[in-house]
């Protein structure tokens, strides 16, 4: 029997005039391994969310077509039924965690389906060991790093063992070695438990080879499905749409061209000085005495294992938490000791949700709000608001409502918003996230390029190493809170030992 039959699918947003998917078919076959790949927006998330029932029993929008799972039309049968066979893992682990400890967030499915305490035990302790988190039953979830809380979800969705795992950007939130391992563990369930699996990404290159079969999406239509042997033999249409290739092309070069605009290496921008930060209901310091400068000019990567501290230093950075000991000073001045309005035009931090970020009616207005607060004029406004919908290739999606896009689109209007009031110090926590290859690349080379002819800074968290060595010209290798290494990316990633110490693999 085919575990999931899809047919004529279309499906249409409430408030839209576009369906976000149109006239798809396809089946899936028991025990594949779908790789569902497009650019950013073309309705990879909606696709996956009509598999398992979300779209329509959770969506007010109008569907027409069918999804069948194990012949059972998902539109007839209740959500519950549906997801005992189906289970989706969000793109954001934030999403689907409810509960306070992470024993009882795994236990929570298993336990609505009425499992014995005994096998609820055994399957919670099994789950974690698959996930790499053995030990881990008591602590908090919101003390969780992502990348942490992201592995929670999937242990969640091991114990429940289901028929179909569907997977949104499971590795979007995790740092390279865990990103290796949730894979496999995956790839285990697929091939050991014959879970059939749908892993919709950006990140081609880490999952093809994983798979037996691919779906390439654009603009809501499923443009190519064939048998993974066979997908990549023409790599024309995935160029043509900026999706990631399996390999690199022969003539790629992973060197950054750099700017014309000179980096003034004098002009230091950015102290920090012996910085610590302990999290109150923490007995660990998340950042342990942490020193470096950063000049005008320079493009600053950020890079470690999930939990060692980089979110947590640039939230230091942009004020958004005080101390412990120690300071940073922007052009001199304390973070600490300027007011809110003032920050404003100094430090600008774009989340690794964007959603925190994001509250206008429209994208427009997102890009808008921040300049308009500073009483620019109604002409320099709006050109200005022009101009950086241009630059981050908004435009086209200007009226569109910021929560209606998807998880790269919303990420894209948030480093324009944040970047439209022109801070000394731009930092950005995990910029890949949802972001398909050529808008990830169109993002950084505005931002660098912007960067370095105003003589500014940016500072970017990330676990992805082709763009450090793209973009960056300096890298802070953080472990355990911890300052490890402070250099040049080429010397970085040629040290085995040091990648070891920090939890990484190229």
């Amino acid at each position: 029997m085919v575990p999931v039959q899809i047919e004529q699918l279309s499906y249409t947003y409430p408030g839209r005039e576009t369906p976000t998917i149109k006239c798809i078919n396809a089946q899936i076959s028991p025990s594949d391994f779908v790789l569902l790949t497009g650019p950013t927006g073309c309705g990879k998330s909606t696709l996956l969310r009509t598999i398992n029932g979300l779209i329509p029993h959770s969506s007010f929008g109008t569907l027409t077509g069918s999804v069948r799972v194990n012949d059972k039309n998902v539109a007839d049968h209740t959500l519950s039924t549906i997801c005992q066979q189906v289970t989706l893992l969000f793109q954001n682990p934030d999403d689907q965690l409810f509960c306070t400890y992470v024993e009882d967030e795994i236990a929570f499915g298993l336990e609505n389906l009425g499992f014995p305490a005994q096998k609820i035990s055994e399957r919670i302790t099994l789950a974690l060991e698959q996930v790499g988190l053995t030990g881990y039953e008591n602590r908090r979830v919101a003390e969780l790093s992502g990348g942490e809380k992201q592995r929670v979800a999937l242990a969640a969705i091991c114990a429940m063992q289901p028929q179909v795992i569907l997977l949104d950007e499971p590795t979007s939130h995790l740092d390279p070695r865990a990103t290796r391992d949730i894979l496999n563990i995956v790839k285990q369930l697929n091939t050991k438990l014959g879970i059939t699996v749908v892993l919709a990404t950006h990140r081609v290159k880490q999952v093809q080879h994983l798979s037996n079969r691919v779906w390439l999406m654009h603009e809501g239509e499923l443009c190519l499905d064939l048998p993974q042997s066979d997908a990549f033999q023409d790599t024309t249409i995935f160029r043509n749409l900026g999706v990631e290739l399996p390999e690199p092309e022969e003539t790629q070069n992973h060197t950054s061209e750099r700017s014309p605009f000179p980096i003034q290496l004098n002009d230091t921008l950015l102290e920090v000085q012996n910085l610590n930060y302990q999290y109150p209901s923490s007995e660990e310091h998340a950042v342990k005495d942490i020193s470096f400068e950063v000049s005008r000019g320079e493009v600053v990567a950020i890079m470690g294992e999930n939990g060692s501290g980089k979110t947590t230093l640039l939230n230091l950075i942009a004020g958004l938490l005080q101390p412990t000991t120690g300071e940073g000073k922007i052009d001199g001045q304390d973070v600490n000791q300027l007011k809110l309005y003032q920050l404003a035009g100094k430090v600008g931090i774009v989340f690794q949700n964007p959603d925190l970020l994001l509250q206008a009616e429209t994208v427009g207005d997102e890009v808008k709000f921040g300049p308009k607060n500073l009483k620019m004029t109604s002409d320099k406004l709006n050109a200005l608001v022009k101009d950086t919908l241009t630059q981050f290739r908004l435009s086209d999606i200007a009226e569109e409502a910021p929560y209606s896009l998807s998880r790269g689109q919303r990420q894209r209007v948030a480093v324009a918003s944040t970047f439209s009031l022109y801070p000394d110090i731009f930092l950005l926590d995990e910029p890949t996230t949802g972001q398909d290859a050529q808008h990830l690349q169109l993002m950084m080379d505005e931002l660098c390029t912007q960067i370095r002819k105003q003589n500014k800074s940016l500072i970017f968290a990330t676990h992805n190493i082709e763009l450090i060595q793209k973009y960056a010209d300096r890298v802070l290798l953080m472990h355990q809170g911890e300052l490890i290494y402070d250099g040049s990316p080429a010397a970085t990633f040629t040290d085995p030992q040091l990648l070891q110490n920090a939890s990484l693999i190229l």
